[in-house]
């Protein structure tokens, strides 16, 4: 049995990544989503910089589009679109090196010494990762989201007492 992570279906296969929680808030055709910590989290190489932050001590929610229709206190399986997924990946990984690359040549370019180059380029990339960090942050409020599976539905009860419980906090 393989111990491989949720968003990689078999082997050499890999796609989005799916995760499961409970809806805790629903408006028109988008749900506030929390999502449910998997026992593989605690194992992950990467957990601090997950796009869930699920190793985090607060509970990580989002909005997703939620088209299935899924009502307060069902468990759900949300995904995001692979397309903004290649996206998150390429921004965080490969745009920062990029500009390190770029700024350090042109640093050398206008005739800048060996330190002062490497100097340069490393400010670039560290400020290229906080405005992308801050870009992501502000992009979390998109629904990239999606509820893709109703996995059980929550008890009528349930539902009407975490529906009021939601409403409290507005």
């Amino acid at each position: 049995m393989s111990k491989l992570p949720s968003h990689i279906e078999r082997e050499g296969s890999v796609g989005a990544p799916e995760e499961e929680g409970i809806v805790v808030k629903t408006d028109r055709k988008i749900a506030r989503v929390k999502i449910i910590r998997s026992a593989s989290c605690a194992t992950c190489a990467i957990a601090e910089s997950c796009p869930f932050n699920l190793a985090a001590p607060k509970d990580w929610q989002v909005w997703a589009r939620n088209e299935l229709n899924a009502k307060v206190g069902d468990k759900v399986k949300i995904a995001i679109a692979p397309s903004r997924y290649l996206l998150i990946a390429a921004l965080i990984f490969i745009f920062p090196v990029s500009v390190l690359i770029v700024t350090y040549l042109l640093a050398k370019l206008f005739g800048a010494n060996e330190n002062l180059s490497v100097a340069i380029s490393v400010t670039f990339a560290f400020l290229t990762y906080f405005i992308i960090r801050g870009i992501d942050r502000s992009s979390m409020r998109e629904t990239s989201y999606k509820v893709v599976e109703i996995l059980s539905r929550a008890s009528a009860e349930n539902e009407i007492n975490n529906h009021d419980e939601g409403e409290k906090d507005v």
